[in-house]
C-alpha cells in the first residue's frame, strides 16, 4: 500500500520514472505533474542535470506554482537545482578536487584492465567525470540500450569492479547502477545525503517523504537511503511506479 500521509514523494529516475535514458512518456508526464499539485517532488539519479530537461522537464512544463515544488538532484544527490525566477537554480554543488578526479580515474582504469574488463568494441569513453561524481559506464552512455543491457546482466562484472575499487578508494564510495554503471562519489555523499540536504532545503522532514526506486538492493545507488529510515517502495519498471502515483494522488 502507497502511504499518503507523505509530503514530499521523492524518485530515482532509470527504470522508476523512464527507460534507462529515455523521456518520461506522456502518461508519466500528466501524472508528475497532478503529484507536483500535492506534494513537493525530487529526483535523485546518478545522471547529470542535463539528463532532468531531456527527460523530464520538457514534458512537465506548466507554471512556476508546480514547477517550485521540483527540487532536481543530479549525481545522486551531490548537487541540487530549483526552480526559481523562471529558470532552474543551483543550490549546492560538492565538486571534486582535480586530484580526486585523477585519482579516481587511475584506480578504475587500472581496475577495468586489470580484471581483463575492458569491453572490445565501445561507443566512446567508459569513464565520465560529471564534476561532482566520476561514472563508469560499459560500452559507454550512448551505447544502444539493447548493447548495453547484455552486457552485464547479472551484475557479476561490475560487481568485480567495485570490490577491487573498494579498498583502494577508501575516501570514496562505488555503487552499482542500472544498466551498465558504477557511480563513484565522496565518501557519504549518496542518496542518504540527497535526502538530508533535501530536509534542509525544503524544511521538510524525512519522516514526512517518501522514496520510490528500483535499485534498493545492497550495494545499488538506491540502498544508501535506508539508512536515513525512509519509508520506501521499490518499484519494478515505469509501469509500477505510475500505479504508485495514482495511488497518491487520488
Amino acid at each position: 500500500m502507497v502511504p499518503k500521509n507523505k509530503k514530499m514523494i521523492v524518485f530515482d529516475l532509470d527504470w522508476t520514472l523512464a527507460p534507462s535514458k529515455a523521456e518520461i512518456d506522456s502518461e508519466m508526464a500528466e501524472l508528475l505533474v497532478e503529484l507536483l499539485k500535492k506534494y513537493k517532488v525530487s529526483v535523485v539519479t546518478g545522471w547529470d542535470y542535463e539528463r532532468f530537461d531531456k527527460q523530464i522537464f520538457q514534458f512537465i512544463w506548466d507554471d512556476e506554482n508546480i514547477l517550485k515544488n521540483f527540487y532536481a538532484c543530479p549525481t545522486c544527490g551531490t548537487k541540487m537545482y530549483v526552480y526559481k525566477d523562471w529558470n532552474w537554480t543551483k543550490l549546492y554543488s560538492e565538486d571534486l578536487t582535480e586530484k580526486e578526479v585523477e585519482y579516481i580515474l587511475n584506480t578504475l582504469n587500472e581496475a577495468i584492465d586489470t580484471l581483463g574488463l575492458r569491453p572490445e568494441k565501445t561507443y566512446w569513453e567508459l569513464v565520465e567525470n560529471r564534476g561532482t561524481q566520476i561514472t563508469y559506464s560499459a560500452l559507454w552512455q550512448q551505447a544502444p540500450l539493447e548493447v548495453k543491457s547484455v552486457f552485464d546482466p547479472d551484475f557479476k562484472k561490475r560487481l568485480k569492479i567495485k570490490e577491487y575499487l573498494d579498498p583502494r578508494l577508501e575516501w570514496f564510495s562505488a555503487l552499482v547502477a542500472w544498466t551498465s554503471s558504477i557511480d563513484i562519489t565522496r565518501e557519504w555523499l549518496d542518496k542518504a545525503y540527497a535526502l538530508k540536504k533535501l530536509e534542509k532545503e525544503s524544511g521538510i522532514a524525512i519522516g514526512d517523504m517518501l522514496f520510490i526506486g528500483d535499485a534498493l538492493m545492497e550495494w545499488w545507488n538506491d540502498f544508501p537511503v535506508l539508512k536515513t529510515w525512509i519509508d520506501a517502495l521499490q518499484t519494478k519498471d515505469p509501469e509500477e511506479t505510475k500505479k504508485m502515483i495514482r495511488g497518491l494522488v487520488k
